[in-house]
């Protein structure tokens, strides 16, 4: 499958996704390019496909070419991938579950141009507030992290299988 040097629209909402050539355009040929994802994807012995096999060669070379949503368009019950800004923190809480076991959890305050939402980081996660150096005006990743709605509106916790990580 050729790689196209161009954006791709798509959707009911006209979204642009960039393929990820384009993201590196500055760095190698579209031959090149080329060269290195049929390679990935030998080595993974088939394993990706090659739209995997494009981004992952784009990571490998420091370029971002995840799809981000916008904090105002999450929907409640799906995996969000955002690029968000720290605003405010509060400090971690201790507390006790229905079960008598102990846990913690962090509040954090995240937003992007669009909305504000609330990160909230439960037991383990509640320790990245200190190990990762949060203090308003960071930038965020938050890869496929779930949202759920609450008293207090939608919100946003790494689930099982997200990641909170730097800009």
């Amino acid at each position: 499958m050729p790689v196209a040097v161009r954006e791709i629209t798509f959707g009911d909402d006209g979204g642009i996704v960039r393929d990820s050539y384009v993201a590196v355009a500055d760095l190698m040929s579209e031959a090149q390019f080329r060269a290195n994802v049929a390679a990935v994807v030998e080595a993974w012995g088939g394993l990706l496909d090659e739209d995997a096999a494009r981004r992952l060669v784009a990571a490998q070379l420091g370029r971002d070419v995840v799809d981000y949503q916008r904090v105002t368009d999450l929907v409640e019950g799906v995996e969000a991938t955002v690029r968000v800004t720290v605003e405010e923190i509060n400090p971690v809480r201790e507390f006790t579950r229905q079960d008598g076991r102990k846990g913690r959890v962090a509040n954090v305050v995240v937003r992007d141009e669009s909305a504000a939402i609330r990160l909230v980081l439960w037991d383990d996660d509640a320790d990245l507030v200190a190990t990762m150096g949060l203090r308003p005006g960071i930038g965020l990743r938050l890869i496929d992290c779930f949202v759920r709605r609450t008293n207090f509106g939608l919100e946003l916790s790494r689930g099982k299988f997200g990641r909170v990580l730097p800009t």
